[in-house]
């Protein structure tokens, strides 16, 4: 088999039949995947990523540079690690073979998975439906020991979170309603993929108040204001129509981004900066 069919069929969960002894994992945790798009299976080893590394400078500042041995493993076998967190007592490490750069500074991520290790010992693998979807891109730590894993698009989203539970199990959930911040002093609600008026709503609701922007002249922060959108900072003119927003809370400040240039767009991400 092509070294190219034979890393799909192995890495991306292309119609497996059942597992070979070399994938079985003995005293591995329990496995379960809630996302209809992402699988997570026992493996306790990984193939070689296929194409050139070179093919991925595009989207160099996507990557981190291995520290733990997981993460070093992972890029002995050619793939571009993204992120190297602790999960519980575990560590996941997200990685991909494939990165394509686009406008603005963007880069669109295929054949991405996440890899779980116990110390240097791989034991299960995360990935999606196949080697050309965007299904997994980067990961971000949560508060309390749970990992968030992002798409790949050249506009990430959050796809579900992966955690640890109590007996054992390693799951791989829709994302949580709220977020802790802060020491669990404040949480901030799921507003992905809101428009801001809504998302604004809501993080009003946890404590989250609107910082008042003066108004610089920009056509498109006016627009905002006009509509009622007093916290808007600034807005890209190109590109992908980025915007940002500013909020005060008891705990610390938060700022919200959105993309796209619909009357209200919607949330791609946010930062808290904590007191």
């Amino acid at each position: 088999m092509p070294l190219r069919s034979s890393l799909t069929a192995l890495a991306f969960g292309l119609a497996l039949s059942t597992p070979a002894p070399a994938q079985t994992v003995p005293s591995a945790p329990r496995l379960q995947s809630d996302l209809k798009d992402i699988r997570v299976r026992a493996v306790a080893s990984l193939p070689r990523a296929g194409g050139e590394a070179s093919e991925r400078d595009g989207c160099s500042w996507r990557t981190i540079k291995p520290k733990s041995a997981a993460a070093k493993l992972v890029a002995a076998q050619g793939w571009a690690v993204m992120a190297d967190l602790p999960l519980g007592a575990y560590r996941a490490v997200s990685f991909a073979g494939r990165m394509e750069p686009g406008t603005s500074g963007t880069c669109n991520i295929t054949q991405g998975n996440v890899a779980l290790f116990d110390g240097d010992r791989l034991f299960a693998l995360a990935y999606g439906k196949s080697a050309d979807d965007a299904a997994i891109g980067n990961l971000t730590p949560i508060e309390g020991g749970s990992v968030r894993v992002w798409d790949g698009g050249i506009v990430g989203s959050p796809v579900g979170d992966l955690r640890a539970e109590a007996d054992g199990t390693v799951r791989l959930g829709r994302v949580a309603d709220e977020e802790s911040v802060c020491q669990g002093r404040a949480s901030v609600p799921n507003v992905y993929g809101k428009p801001v008026d809504k998302a604004r709503k809501a993080l009003a609701a946890k404590g989250w108040k609107p910082v008042r922007i003066k108004p610089d002249g920009e056509s498109r922060q006016a627009e905002l204001i006009r509509h009622g959108i007093v916290e808007v900072e600034s807005c890209a003119g190109t590109g992908l129509g980025y915007c940002s927003f500013s909020y005060r809370g008891a705990a610390g400040t938060l700022s919200l981004v959105t993309a796209g240039e619909s009357a209200m767009p919607n949330v791609v991400g946010y930062n808290v900066e904590c007191r």
